[in-house]
């Protein structure tokens, strides 16, 4: 079974923050309605404010399961790359897919192209698409 960890942009001041993802309902200023993101297991402490963190719902992004030839955690929305081509992991229906975004030598595959995450050991995350946005517009090489 596949761990489950969420990443976010903080609002307060824009630093990733992985843990849990969580849903508030409150009305007033204090605790505004919105997502934020809990560093520890909810079950294992008692519900402190220090701990939880109001991101950015736009940079919300959830762990694939599968990690870069580095041991880093792949997560949606990163930008990743092998000797052929560039990457944005996705989303697609029922999984996590390497979407190929840009040729970087002739090898045998097109743009737009899905390729299933858990069949690739040659992919290193270079960026994501919140941050290196620009590493998806580089021209083909």
């Amino acid at each position: 079974m596949r761990e489950i960890i969420f990443r976010g942009k903080r609002i307060d001041n824009g630093e990733w923050v992985y843990g849990w993802l969580r849903q508030t309902g409150h009305q007033d200023i204090e605790k505004p309605n919105g997502q934020y993101i809990r560093t520890e297991k909810y079950y294992q402490i008692q519900d402190k404010e220090y701990n939880s963190y109001f991101v950015n719902p736009e940079t919300i992004e959830q762990y694939t399961g599968v990690l870069d030839k580095d041991g880093k955690k792949i997560f949606g929305g990163d930008i990743a790359k092998d000797d052929c081509c560039i990457y944005e992991v996705v989303y697609v229906g029922n999984g996590y897919y390497a979407k190929v975004n840009k040729l970087l030598k002739k090898c045998g595959t097109q743009k737009g192209l899905l390729y299933d995450l858990s069949g690739y050991e040659d992919l290193e995350i270079i960026g994501n698409i919140t941050d290196n946005l620009e590493l998806l517009e580089v021209e083909d090489e």
